[in-house]
Protein backbone atom coordinates (compact mmCIF):
# COMPACT_ATOMS: atom_id res chain seq x y z
CA UNK A 1 0.00 0.00 0.00
CA UNK A 2 1.11 3.40 -1.09
CA UNK A 3 2.46 5.78 2.07
CA UNK A 4 -0.63 7.43 3.49
CA UNK A 5 1.69 10.85 3.32
CA UNK A 6 2.45 10.48 -0.27
CA UNK A 7 0.54 11.65 -3.72
CA UNK A 8 3.02 9.73 -6.06
CA UNK A 9 3.87 6.35 -6.47
CA UNK A 10 7.22 5.67 -6.86
CA UNK A 11 6.38 2.13 -8.52
CA UNK A 12 4.31 3.93 -11.14
CA UNK A 13 7.17 5.92 -12.58
CA UNK A 14 9.74 3.16 -13.67
CA UNK A 15 12.46 5.13 -12.17
CA UNK A 16 16.44 4.37 -13.74
CA UNK A 17 19.62 4.95 -12.53
CA UNK A 18 20.10 7.88 -15.58
CA UNK A 19 16.39 9.21 -14.64
CA UNK A 20 16.26 13.18 -14.90
CA UNK A 21 12.88 14.22 -12.31
CA UNK A 22 11.80 17.98 -11.74
CA UNK A 23 9.24 18.52 -9.29
CA UNK A 24 7.67 21.69 -10.26
CA UNK A 25 6.09 23.29 -7.60
CA UNK A 26 7.73 21.36 -5.16
CA UNK A 27 7.42 23.30 -2.20
CA UNK A 28 9.01 22.10 1.00
CA UNK A 29 9.88 18.58 -1.15
CA UNK A 30 7.54 16.25 0.17
CA UNK A 31 8.04 14.33 -2.79
CA UNK A 32 11.68 14.84 -3.57
CA UNK A 33 12.40 13.75 0.12
CA UNK A 34 10.74 9.96 -0.42
CA UNK A 35 12.02 9.97 -4.07
CA UNK A 36 15.46 11.11 -2.88
CA UNK A 37 15.94 7.14 -1.61
CA UNK A 38 16.34 6.54 -5.78
CA UNK A 39 18.80 6.77 -7.99
CA UNK A 40 19.41 9.91 -10.72
CA UNK A 41 19.37 13.48 -10.60
CA UNK A 42 16.19 15.27 -9.43
CA UNK A 43 15.58 19.13 -9.46
CA UNK A 44 13.19 20.81 -6.75
CA UNK A 45 11.71 23.94 -8.38
CA UNK A 46 9.49 26.65 -6.37
CA UNK A 47 8.80 30.23 -6.95
CA UNK A 48 8.90 30.78 -2.51
CA UNK A 49 12.19 31.20 -1.32
CA UNK A 50 11.46 29.89 2.27
CA UNK A 51 9.76 27.15 1.48
CA UNK A 52 12.80 26.03 -0.64
CA UNK A 53 14.71 26.77 2.64
CA UNK A 54 12.75 24.25 4.42
CA UNK A 55 13.00 21.85 1.54
CA UNK A 56 16.96 22.19 1.92
CA UNK A 57 16.73 21.64 5.51
CA UNK A 58 14.67 18.81 5.29
CA UNK A 59 16.72 17.12 2.69
CA UNK A 60 20.25 17.44 5.24
CA UNK A 61 17.92 15.86 7.58
CA UNK A 62 16.69 12.99 5.72
CA UNK A 63 19.74 12.37 4.11
CA UNK A 64 21.66 12.30 7.33
CA UNK A 65 19.05 9.38 8.83
CA UNK A 66 18.33 7.40 6.15
CA UNK A 67 20.78 8.25 3.21
CA UNK A 68 20.45 9.47 -0.21
CA UNK A 69 21.28 8.09 -3.58
CA UNK A 70 19.82 10.93 -5.92
CA UNK A 71 21.92 14.14 -7.38
CA UNK A 72 19.12 16.56 -5.74
CA UNK A 73 18.99 20.33 -6.96
CA UNK A 74 17.02 22.68 -5.56
CA UNK A 75 16.20 25.60 -7.90
CA UNK A 76 13.79 29.03 -7.72
CA UNK A 77 12.32 29.89 -10.97
CA UNK A 78 8.66 29.72 -12.77
CA UNK A 79 7.09 27.05 -13.40
CA UNK A 80 5.33 28.94 -16.95
CA UNK A 81 8.87 29.93 -18.05
CA UNK A 82 11.69 26.86 -17.25
CA UNK A 83 14.93 27.29 -17.64
CA UNK A 84 15.77 23.85 -19.68
CA UNK A 85 15.75 22.75 -22.68
CA UNK A 86 13.06 21.00 -24.33
CA UNK A 87 13.08 17.44 -24.10
CA UNK A 88 15.66 17.45 -20.79
CA UNK A 89 13.63 15.64 -17.96
CA UNK A 90 12.64 11.23 -17.65
CA UNK A 91 9.70 12.36 -15.88
CA UNK A 92 8.01 15.81 -14.54
CA UNK A 93 6.02 15.84 -11.32
CA UNK A 94 3.69 19.02 -10.42
CA UNK A 95 1.43 18.28 -7.64
CA UNK A 96 -1.00 20.86 -6.25
CA UNK A 97 -0.45 23.67 -8.18
CA UNK A 98 -2.13 24.17 -11.44
CA UNK A 99 -5.39 24.89 -9.75
CA UNK A 100 -3.65 28.16 -7.82
CA UNK A 101 -1.90 29.33 -11.49
CA UNK A 102 -4.56 32.01 -13.95
CA UNK A 103 -2.97 30.03 -16.75
CA UNK A 104 -2.99 26.44 -16.35
CA UNK A 105 -2.16 25.97 -20.02
CA UNK A 106 1.18 28.13 -20.08
CA UNK A 107 2.56 26.05 -17.13
CA UNK A 108 1.50 22.36 -18.59
CA UNK A 109 2.72 23.52 -22.13
CA UNK A 110 6.22 24.02 -20.10
CA UNK A 111 5.93 20.56 -17.94
CA UNK A 112 5.57 18.65 -21.25
CA UNK A 113 8.15 20.73 -23.09
CA UNK A 114 10.74 19.89 -21.20
CA UNK A 115 9.85 16.19 -20.94
CA UNK A 116 11.64 13.80 -23.09
CA UNK A 117 9.86 11.66 -25.65
CA UNK A 118 8.26 8.69 -24.06
CA UNK A 119 8.89 10.67 -20.50
CA UNK A 120 6.71 10.79 -17.65
CA UNK A 121 4.11 13.26 -16.57
CA UNK A 122 2.87 13.06 -13.43
CA UNK A 123 0.03 16.19 -12.08
CA UNK A 124 -2.62 15.62 -8.86
CA UNK A 125 -5.33 18.13 -8.81
CA UNK A 126 -8.24 18.65 -5.88
CA UNK A 127 -10.23 16.51 -7.05
CA UNK A 128 -13.68 17.75 -7.62
CA UNK A 129 -16.04 16.18 -5.40
CA UNK A 130 -14.26 17.31 -2.29
CA UNK A 131 -13.36 20.48 -3.85
CA UNK A 132 -17.22 21.76 -4.79
CA UNK A 133 -17.50 20.36 -1.26
CA UNK A 134 -15.56 22.61 0.34
CA UNK A 135 -16.84 25.89 -2.23
CA UNK A 136 -20.50 25.32 -1.40
CA UNK A 137 -20.03 24.92 2.57
CA UNK A 138 -16.95 27.60 2.53
CA UNK A 139 -16.62 31.13 1.81
CA UNK A 140 -13.18 31.11 2.96
CA UNK A 141 -11.85 28.24 1.29
CA UNK A 142 -12.57 29.41 -2.02
CA UNK A 143 -11.86 33.24 -1.95
CA UNK A 144 -8.74 32.54 0.86
CA UNK A 145 -5.40 34.56 -0.74
CA UNK A 146 -3.23 32.81 -2.44
CA UNK A 147 -6.36 29.68 -2.95
CA UNK A 148 -7.60 27.59 -5.91
CA UNK A 149 -8.93 29.73 -8.67
CA UNK A 150 -10.63 27.26 -10.43
CA UNK A 151 -11.96 23.57 -9.72
CA UNK A 152 -11.13 20.41 -12.32
CA UNK A 153 -13.79 17.61 -13.41
CA UNK A 154 -12.00 14.75 -13.37
CA UNK A 155 -13.15 14.48 -17.54
CA UNK A 156 -11.48 17.64 -17.72
CA UNK A 157 -7.85 17.50 -16.10
CA UNK A 158 -7.73 14.66 -18.08
CA UNK A 159 -8.57 16.39 -21.35
CA UNK A 160 -6.20 19.05 -20.26
CA UNK A 161 -3.59 16.29 -20.23
CA UNK A 162 -4.04 15.16 -24.06
CA UNK A 163 -4.73 18.49 -24.98
CA UNK A 164 -1.25 19.51 -24.23
CA UNK A 165 0.59 16.19 -25.03
CA UNK A 166 0.49 13.75 -22.42
CA UNK A 167 -2.61 11.36 -22.37
CA UNK A 168 -3.57 10.03 -18.86
CA UNK A 169 -2.43 6.27 -18.53
CA UNK A 170 -3.45 5.69 -15.01
CA UNK A 171 -5.44 7.35 -12.09
CA UNK A 172 -4.68 7.65 -8.45
CA UNK A 173 -7.34 9.22 -5.93
CA UNK A 174 -5.19 9.99 -2.78
CA UNK A 175 -5.96 11.75 0.51
CA UNK A 176 -9.19 11.73 1.84
CA UNK A 177 -8.63 11.83 5.60
CA UNK A 178 -7.36 15.52 4.61
CA UNK A 179 -11.13 16.55 2.94
CA UNK A 180 -12.29 15.60 6.10
CA UNK A 181 -9.46 18.00 7.80
CA UNK A 182 -10.61 20.97 5.11
CA UNK A 183 -14.46 20.33 6.02
CA UNK A 184 -13.90 20.94 10.02
CA UNK A 185 -11.97 23.97 9.54
CA UNK A 186 -13.51 25.12 6.28
CA UNK A 187 -16.91 24.91 8.76
CA UNK A 188 -16.32 25.27 12.17
CA UNK A 189 -13.54 27.36 13.07
CA UNK A 190 -14.03 30.55 13.39
CA UNK A 191 -11.09 32.10 11.67
CA UNK A 192 -9.25 31.43 8.74
CA UNK A 193 -5.93 29.88 9.27
CA UNK A 194 -6.10 29.75 13.24
CA UNK A 195 -7.28 25.97 13.85
CA UNK A 196 -9.57 25.28 16.31
CA UNK A 197 -9.52 22.17 19.03
CA UNK A 198 -11.37 20.10 16.83
CA UNK A 199 -9.00 20.28 13.50
CA UNK A 200 -5.95 20.46 15.76
CA UNK A 201 -6.65 17.39 16.89
CA UNK A 202 -7.07 16.25 13.38
CA UNK A 203 -3.77 17.40 12.59
CA UNK A 204 -2.22 15.74 15.55
CA UNK A 205 -4.00 13.13 14.53
CA UNK A 206 -2.90 12.78 10.95
CA UNK A 207 0.55 14.90 10.89
CA UNK A 208 2.19 13.47 13.70
CA UNK A 209 5.74 11.51 12.71
CA UNK A 210 4.83 8.53 15.27
CA UNK A 211 1.63 8.10 13.35
CA UNK A 212 3.02 6.99 9.99
CA UNK A 213 2.77 3.43 10.22
CA UNK A 214 -1.07 3.30 11.82
CA UNK A 215 -2.20 0.75 9.52
CA UNK A 216 -5.79 1.72 11.11
CA UNK A 217 -5.62 5.36 8.97
CA UNK A 218 -3.85 3.93 6.15
CA UNK A 219 -6.99 1.83 5.74
CA UNK A 220 -9.05 4.58 6.44
CA UNK A 221 -8.31 6.80 4.07
CA UNK A 222 -7.42 3.89 1.16
CA UNK A 223 -11.07 3.31 1.59
CA UNK A 224 -12.22 6.67 1.89
CA UNK A 225 -10.61 7.22 -1.25
CA UNK A 226 -13.39 6.10 -3.31
CA UNK A 227 -16.08 8.18 -1.47
CA UNK A 228 -14.06 11.44 -1.19
CA UNK A 229 -10.28 11.69 -1.77
CA UNK A 230 -8.79 14.79 -1.60
CA UNK A 231 -6.89 14.76 -5.35
CA UNK A 232 -6.53 13.13 -8.05
CA UNK A 233 -3.20 12.42 -9.37
CA UNK A 234 -2.46 11.37 -12.98
CA UNK A 235 0.26 9.77 -14.74
CA UNK A 236 0.63 10.80 -18.04
CA UNK A 237 2.86 9.74 -20.88
CA UNK A 238 4.38 12.10 -23.73
CA UNK A 239 4.67 10.30 -27.45
CA UNK A 240 7.70 8.78 -28.46
CA UNK A 241 7.43 10.45 -31.64
CA UNK A 242 6.43 13.73 -30.27
CA UNK A 243 9.08 16.94 -30.91
CA UNK A 244 10.49 18.48 -28.17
Amino acid sequence: MLDRYQAIDPDKLALADDSTVLDVGCGTGRHLLELSQYPGRFVGLDMDREELRSMRYLLNVTSKQRGKRANVHIVEGDGARLPYAGGFFTHVICTETLEHVPDDGALLRELVRVLRPGGQLVVSVPDEYSERLLWRFSERYRTAPGGHVRIYARKQIRGLLKKHGAAAYAVDYRHSLESVRWLVHSTVDREWGKPGRITRAIRWLLDTPSHRNWRGLAWGDAIFNYALPKSIVLYGRKPEQAAT
